[in-house]
């Protein structure tokens, strides 16, 4: 059994919109961005939705990570981090497959794809994630009122 990674969020600036916030995902310290831009030697301008889409879209995208509703991109992947102005797919995310197995989401074949081209998606040469089905459920609760416990 691989080990679990802890999943944190903070709020953030970031580093390319100095005036913009937004919940950073965090995991093991290290953010979810520099994992994907040092796999590719690549700078991605992207952040999550989290803080400054509107509720209804953050409680989606929570629902989504939480495997409550299907994924939204052709491919069948969810996406993590979006495009920072518009937060549309077609602007080009970061994606991973997201699956739950014994208690534990994993979170794989970490890319770049977008919503329209899904011959276009571009896989990260990086592991994957483990992280613990309450943690993530209790991150996400803290960011997203109205997020219920359970997927009823």
């Amino acid at each position: 059994m691989s080990r679990t990674n802890v999943l944190t969020v903070e709020w953030r600036s970031g580093p390319r919109r100095p005036s913009s916030v937004a919940a950073e995902l965090l995991v093991d310290g290290r953010s979810l961005l520099e994992y994907c831009e040092g796999a590719t030697s690549q700078t991605f301008d992207f952040v999550s939705p989290f803080g400054w889409t509107t509720p209804d879209y953050q409680l989606a995208f929570a629902e989504r990570l939480l495997l409550r509703r299907p994924p939204i991109l052709p491919t069948g992947r969810y996406e993590l981090l979006v495009c920072p102005e518009c937060a549309d797919l077609g602007c080009g995310c970061i994606s991973a497959v997201v699956q739950l197995e014994g208690g534990r989401y994993i979170w794989s074949e970490f890319g770049y794809e977008n919503n329209y081209d899904p011959g276009l998606l571009l896989l990260f040469p990086m592991g994957r994630f483990t992280i613990s089905e309450e943690e993530l459920a209790r991150q996400l609760r803290r960011l997203v009122p109205g997020l219920s416990d359970t997927a009823g």
